[in-house]
């Protein structure tokens, strides 16, 4: 997942990088001279776009910025108007000049120099404006569709709006660089003149005079440009300083400004979201309720898990639906972008998915692994599947507080198998007495997925197993009905009635005894009957029966057994022998 979330922004950030480059990349096709800066100056005029006409040459400004800005659109008008005279010159020059090499060159500086008028209009436009160009508006025919282009168009909206919270600082940085660059220009520039002023002309010809003055001329027209620029670079550096300074906001005011524009917009589109989103869903729980009402007991059919599969996936369509209209109601193209980007984002993630949820869409639709109405076994515990749905319900009907809500994904995991009416789901309920294989004897407390607690009656000394552990001990309900067997010898001078009075009289004398107790409303039956001639007594098996409401008098009942025959057999006078250890001697 991770892997994925790491392609998807390097893509982004892969798309943002080729959209700032191609922009960059179409400027420097435009063509430029080194010695025309009417492109910089253009850069340098424009002053801040957020800062309103009026306020161009508000009253409140300085007389000297007033004046400046007159003349700054005066000497554009001038320099237009020497460099037209400098076009007529050309062409008269174009007219005289002999060679083809010399009118190529010619037309090359006329073109120059129309486009540096060109540049000059639009930048007095500028100023006069406040920096407000309009566009030419330009008829394409349809482009085939290139969805890295769409891409482009869908990122650009987001890109520049970063680009806009740093534009202000950019400008100011780069203006601040670009004034120590302009004063070394003219610095060196400078020294070029002095350089050229100490040379000799006096040993140059005529045509070396000349060119020798065209280039001072250029160079000196060079250090006019130089020290135009620097001065425009100063003047738009100041006015930035002052137009920031006037539109600072405390904190409060911007997460006002947030909470009122983009924020709200934020906030309807969430709201929009689960709005339509629970309403169709309480709509259609309500369908299920009606629907269960009627058909109570019946599973879903496979056409109507189809249709609630289909209903689901129109409800995330409207859900989505009802977003994007917030957002271009809002006409923010900022946050359309990124949700576009987010669900699509989403989408690349879990395309490699889809065999896994496949098999998740046909256990949903009753046809997989596991089926509604059927068991599983889920920790060792034998779970119904109750509900099979997004998230199933299991369920084990022995034990009504032991539920579980298993997704399709873990749920996939497993095979069911169908369940009959008198299904063993599991052996106890939390109050009954169970007896474990190894003797433990006691109340279970509480019965959960992972473990099984038992004490005494009491809930004192509980005792925990692990449910698989309790299951493997093959607990005995004593809660559902019970008997105790206890063994009881005499002595072997009663052998002549032990198979027909003594068990009588021992069986009525018990009975009567146990009538006393207070579980005796649960005695069903009493036995005693002979059960073997042991080596020293001849012994009888008491064996007594009762309901599973006298499981908690378990350890009594098991005492009173002894002691009623104990009692039994003083009223008879009978003997109740010891172990007899007989020694025979060798000669005898």
């Amino acid at each position: 997942m991770q892997n994925k979330l790491r392609l998807i922004s390097f893509i982004i950030l892969l798309a943002g990088i080729t959209l700032f480059s191609t922009k960059s990349h179409t400027a420097d096709e435009k063509p430029s001279l080194p010695e025309q800066p009417a492109q910089e100056e253009i850069m340098l005029l424009l002053l801040p776009k957020h800062k309103p006409l009026q306020n161009l040459f508000s009253s409140n400004e300085s007389n000297t910025l007033k004046d400046a800005r007159f003349n700054k659109l005066n000497n554009i008008i001038n320099k237009i108007k020497l460099q037209r005279e400098e076009i007529e010159e050309k062409f008269n020059l174009l007219e005289k000049s002999k060679t083809e090499q010399e009118k190529v060159n010619i037309k090359t500086e006329i073109d120059d120099i129309y486009q540096l008028i060109k540049e000059k209009e639009q930048s007095f436009e500028m100023i006069q404006t406040g920096g407000l160009e309009l566009s030419e508006i330009e008829d394409s025919p349809e482009a085939p569709f290139d969805w890295q282009k769409e891409l482009l168009e869908i990122l650009k909206p987001i890109l520049s709006e970063l680009h806009q919270l740093t534009e202000d600082k950019r400008e100011r940085v780069n203006l601040q660089n670009k004034i120590p660059f302009l004063e070394s220009q003219i610095q060196d520039i400078n020294e070029r003149l002095e350089f050229m002023a100490q040379i000799n002309i006096k040993g140059l010809e005529n045509d070396a005079l000349k060119q020798f003055d065209k280039i001072n001329k250029k160079w000196q027209k060079r250090l006019e440009e130089e020290k135009y620029l620097l001065e425009l670079a100063h003047l738009q550096l100041d006015e930035m300083i002052k137009s920031q300074a006037e539109e600072e906001v405390s904190i409060s005011e911007y997460f006002k400004q947030f909470a009122t524009g983009r924020g709200a917009t934020l906030l309807f589109a969430i709201l929009a979201f689960f709005v339509v989103f629970f309403f169709l869903m309480l709509l259609w729980k309500g369908v299920l309720w009606i629907n269960k009402r009627k058909h109570e007991g019946k599973q879903q059919t496979y056409f109507q898990r189809i249709f609630t599969l289909i209903y689901y996936t129109t409800t995330i369509i409207f859900s989505l639906t009802a977003t994007f209209y917030v957002l271009n109601i809002r006409n923010d193209q900022v946050l359309i972008g990124i949700a576009i980007i987010l669900l699509v984002s989403l989408i690349w993630v879990l395309k490699n998915s889809i065999p896994r949820y496949m098999k998740e869409l046909n256990m949903l639709l009753n046809a997989g692994s596991v089926r509604e109405g059927e068991s599983i076994i889920y920790n060792g515990i034998p779970m119904k599947v109750t509900n099979l749905n997004f998230y199933t319900k299991l369920t084990n009907p022995a034990l009504p507080k032991l539920t579980l809500q298993l997704p399709l994904s873990e749920l996939s995991n497993y095979i069911s198998r169908p369940c009959s009416k008198d299904e063993p789901w599991f052996p106890c309920q939390e109050g009954d007495f169970v007896m474990l294989s190894d003797g433990t004897y006691g109340m279970v407390q509480r019965i959960t997925l992972e473990n099984v607690m038992l004490s005494l009656p009491n809930g004192m000394m509980p005792q925990t197993y692990a449910t698989g552990d309790f299951l493997a001990e093959k607990p005995k309900n004593y809660s559902r009905g019970f008997f105790v067997a206890s063994d009881f010898g005499i002595d072997y001078k009663y052998q002549q009635q032990c198979t027909t009075q003594v068990p009588e009289l021992l069986c009525a004398g018990i009975r009567e005894g146990l009538r006393q107790e207070a579980y005796n409303d649960f005695l069903n039956d009493i036995w005693v009957f002979f059960a073997q001639a042991n080596t020293s007594s001849l012994d009888y098996k008491i064996v007594a029966v009762f309901d599973g409401q006298a499981a908690v008098y378990y350890h009594s009942i098991t005492r009173d057994l002894q002691r009623y025959a104990v009692e039994v057999c003083n009223q008879q006078q009978w003997e109740i022998p010891f172990t007899q250890l007989v020694v025979h001697n060798a000669q005898s």
